[in-house]
């Protein structure tokens, strides 16, 4: 074979595109996938956000209206107030200052500070359980609850506590974990914390 026809054979290879889609293509579809999931795992992370922030305030509505965790804020305030149907001061429970109640993934339920007690497990509980109807990553460990007396409620009331503080449910600590090839299991983002108050309403020991 002359060398004529050797480059007339090298210029055909040159010129041969045959190939070329399945190149584009095997460029293109990861890339093209890789946007798919990003797009599809952050839709999940709204969800997320969402039924976090839902949890929170079913959370928050049910605790208004349940038993009280911290049961020594259902005391006898005629002494403090200084008569029935008179308002409890607030600087009486803790200054003003919120009672906090939290729990441990196995279920310890505390109250800080101490002296609030006795501490109903069973209506923390109570309240955690609904918060996992409308997300079910929600553990006890990830619930705040707080109680502060704002000086609502009257001594002497035959219905219940003589306060009716202001009920505050918190969830902290939760992640979100993408489900995109590569950096599934390498990357969690860690989610804001989600609050809602309310005053309570009906709630009793």
């Amino acid at each position: 074979m002359n060398r004529l026809a050797i480059w007339a054979r090298w210029a055909r290879f040159g010129r041969e595109a045959g190939g070329t889609s399945a190149v584009e293509f095997a460029l293109i579809v990861p890339l093209f996938l890789m946007l798919i999931f990003g797009i599809v795992d952050f839709s999940r992370a709204l969800w997320a956000w969402n039924q976090a922030e839902k949890a929170t305030q079913a959370g928050v509505r049910f605790a208004v209206v349940n038993n009280l965790v911290a049961g020594g804020l259902n005391f006898d305030g005629v002494p403090l107030a200084g008569g029935s149907g008179l308002p409890v001061p607030v600087a009486a429970v803790n200054n003003g200052n919120p009672i906090v109640c939290t729990s441990t993934s196995a279920g310890a339920v505390s109250c800080t500070p101490n002296g609030w007690g006795p501490i109903n497990t069973a209506a923390f509980n109570a309240i955690v359980a609904r918060m996992q109807v409308f997300f079910a990553a929600v553990g006890p460990e990830n619930v705040v609850i707080e109680y502060r007396h704002v000086g609502l409620g009257f001594a002497g009331n035959p219905y219940g506590p003589d306060i009716a503080p202001a009920v505050t449910v918190r969830l902290t600590g939760l992640t979100f974990n993408f489900l995109t090839p590569i950096v599934a299991g390498l990357v969690s983002i860690p989610m804001p914390a989600f609050a809602a108050t309310l005053t309570g309403e009906d709630l009793s020991s």
